[in-house]
């Protein structure tokens, strides 16, 4: 059942984002949204998450890992962490993606971020269980507790930092 419910999101996300119109009822989406919040607490157990002090530091000192909002658009949009190695593809885009536009090999270190956690956290369990990747890490705070936290971040406006 997680596996289909899995496709099933993976497959709203893609058209979501094609801007297609998707119609769902609401107890279906109520049930959907309801799984992937299960499946996404089930993730943050068993996948390795870094809270925003160790990327810190991890960024203090450079190393080398990659950094992957997995984010829509528009949230990307809106506030990007700042780093050398950074990528954004939404979540249900991750998969096709490794190895192409992402071009990560199973050997490297990514981290995964997205809003709260959840997401990053499911992506981060996907490409370790499906694709080999022992180094996938997620941001436990996600962008809103990094932003809360007083971190940098950049978007279109330009790059905003913590008041000293």
């Amino acid at each position: 059942m997680g596996k289909i419910l899995r496709v099933m999101t993976i497959l709203i996300v893609i058209c979501a984002s094609l801007n297609a119109a998707v119609k769902v009822d609401k107890k279906l989406k109520a049930e959907m949204l309801s799984a992937w919040k299960a499946e996404g607490a089930s993730a943050v157990k068993v996948t390795k998450g870094l809270t925003d002090t160790e990327l810190i530091k991890w960024m203090k000192q450079d190393k080398n890992f990659i950094l992957v909002d997995v984010r829509e658009p528009k949230e990307v949009a809106a506030g990007t962490i700042l780093w050398v190695d950074w990528k954004a593809i939404p979540r249900g885009m991750v998969a096709p993606a490794i190895g192409k536009k992402l071009a990560l090999r199973p050997g490297q270190t990514v981290v995964f971020y997205c809003k709260l956690g959840a997401r990053s956290a499911l992506v981060a369990q996907e490409v370790a269980k499906f694709y080999g990747f022992k180094n996938a890490y997620y941001l436990k705070v996600g962008i809103m507790g990094w932003i809360k936290d007083g971190h940098d971040i950049s978007n279109l406006m330009g790059e905003f930092k913590k008041a000293k």
